[in-house]
């Protein structure tokens, strides 16, 4: 068959198709502020709403040393554990989210239990052992709209903070030493804290659920997205890398290889990379 020219009539037929298309999919997320009494204990409590008219909503969540107890819709709470690698959230337009975030290494003494139970997993509350039990966070769901669940959930965990354990002080050192030090070694971090890296290995298992290294990785890659977005797109690859603490271009190269499962030139153009997520330098 030749090339043919459409006619006014099929180029207006075009048009209208073009114009009964479903919206796409998209994702509305905030954060707020935790209230003053949960300031030590969360980072943020956030929402995200997926908008449009059909189908579905892909986000790869990405790691950043946090917990965090999730709802999604009106089904029973979550909590979401510290991942050392991405995953990829399919959620349905229409679906409504509120989460609450935890300090890196905050969440065991609030949550009744080591942090390494909930590596790379999503597990509901119902299936936790430990003083998350006892906090009745269902209750949330009786509230319809967001800002109705943020504060029920607020009050519900308010009430439980009396409840928790105290933070390991140690790991609360040892998190600030490395936000300040992200080229240092662990055995620099073991003699500037006082523990032993065998002790400190089995502690940031307790608090954070996985080990200093692994944390450090994750702190540095959370300083490289928040670096690109301050400093643009026209920032090349090699001062981005330098600025963010890694040794080298390759280095930041093989680290989001690893934690995002991308390339660094994709993953800064992704919409997540552009999310205003909580600084975990404030910790």
């Amino acid at each position: 068959m030749g090339n043919q020219t459409a006619t006014n009539g099929e180029t207006l037929q075009i048009a209208m198709n073009l114009d009964n298309q479903p919206a796409k999919p998209s994702s509305e997320y905030r954060e707020f502020l935790p209230p003053a009494p949960l300031a030590a204990h969360f980072l943020c409590f956030w929402s995200q709403t997926i908008t449009g008219s059909a189908g579905t909503y892909e986000h790869r969540v990405l790691p950043d040393g946090c917990i965090d107890i999730v709802f999604i819709d009106d089904e029973p709470p979550t909590v979401v554990g510290p991942w050392t690698v991405s995953f990829v959230a399919r959620l349905a337009v229409g679906t409504s989210i509120t989460g609450a975030r935890l300090h890196p290494g905050r969440a065991s003494s609030l949550l009744g239990m080591p942090a390494s139970e909930l590596l790379n997993q999503a597990i509901p509350t119902t299936a936790i052992r430990g003083a998350i039990q006892h906090m009745r966070l269902e209750k949330a769901l009786e509230q319809q709209d967001a800002p109705a669940r943020r504060s029920a959930l607020a009050k519900i965990l308010f009430a439980s903070i009396g409840h928790s354990s105290p933070f390991d002080q140690g790991i609360s050192a040892s998190i600030q030493w490395l936000s300040r030090h992200p080229k240092g070694s662990i055995r620099q971090l073991s003699h500037s804290v006082g523990i032993s890296e065998r002790h400190l290995h089995r502690r940031f298992l307790a608090a954070i659920g996985y080990g200093p290294k692994m944390f450090q990785s994750v702190l540095r890659f959370q300083r490289l997205l928040k670096i690109a977005r301050e400093m643009g797109p026209e920032k090349g690859l090699g001062d981005l890398a330098v600025n963010a603490g890694y040794a080298d271009q390759a280095h930041m190269t093989r680290d989001v290889h690893r934690l995002a499962n991308l390339r660094p030139t994709e993953l800064l153009r992704s919409p997540e990379s552009t999310l205003q997520m909580s600084d975990l330098f404030k910790t």
